[in-house]
């Protein structure tokens, strides 16, 4: 059997001049000071209380207060005046979202707290294939130059002491010497360079 505490005769006396009244307050102490703001209505009072719970950082509670004509401030139940049809109304819905929100602030704060997963790294792009260097260009060999030592000389001898006539013009060409001297060739062997009237060169044999 479920019995109910009798208020006391003032109390009720108290509680019967709320509707009359014109003026709410909700007030909640915070830093050992009393913080209250003033409504126009009991509905607007409670929500404003149940959003002081929820910035509340202590286990105090917000009171709200409906003041007299006379100014008396009668403390206002929390379930003063509500039925089970009231669950819907703004007052209720502060009430329960504000509890929800203090409910929620220790598990976001510790959320928050808690380092952020670096993001992983992007896969490295693969390098560029370095293109192949093109082949150098084969050095075009250079024509290998003409011999004008011993082996032209030689020739030079053998000319100007064989049995066929043979002038200037025949030696430079065969020997492909145009800038030859023949002279100094001669003094260099030993020869004795002789020249025909017709322009005809010829020599003794080398020393």
């Amino acid at each position: 059997m479920t019995t109910t505490k009798k208020m006391h005769p003032a109390d009720t006396a108290d509680l019967a001049l709320i509707p009359a009244c014109k003026k709410f307050t909700a007030t909640i102490l915070k830093n050992n000071k009393p913080q209250t703001t003033e409504h126009d209505a009991l509905a607007a009072a409670r929500i404003e209380a149940a959003r002081l719970n929820a910035t509340a950082n202590n286990s105090r509670k917000a009171l709200v207060y409906a003041i007299t004509d006379e100014g008396r401030a009668i403390l206002v139940p929390v379930n003063y005046g509500r039925t089970p049809a009231d669950a819907g109304s703004e007052a209720a819905k502060a009430d329960d979202k504000a509890s929800d929100a203090k409910a929620a602030k220790p598990a976001a704060e510790k959320a928050a707290a808690q380092p952020k997963a670096a993001k992983p790294a992007k896969a490295a792009k693969p390098a560029k294939k370095a293109k192949a260097a093109k082949p150098a260009k084969k050095a075009k060999a250079k024509p290998a130059a003409k011999k004008e030592g011993s082996s032209k000389v030689e020739l030079v001898i053998k000319m100007l002491t064989g049995s066929k006539a043979v002038t200037r013009k025949d030696i430079a060409e065969a020997t492909d010497w145009p800038s030859i001297n023949i002279k100094a060739i001669c003094a260099r062997k030993g020869m004795k360079l002789t020249k025909a009237k017709d322009g005809t060169l010829s020599a003794s044999a080398p020393k």
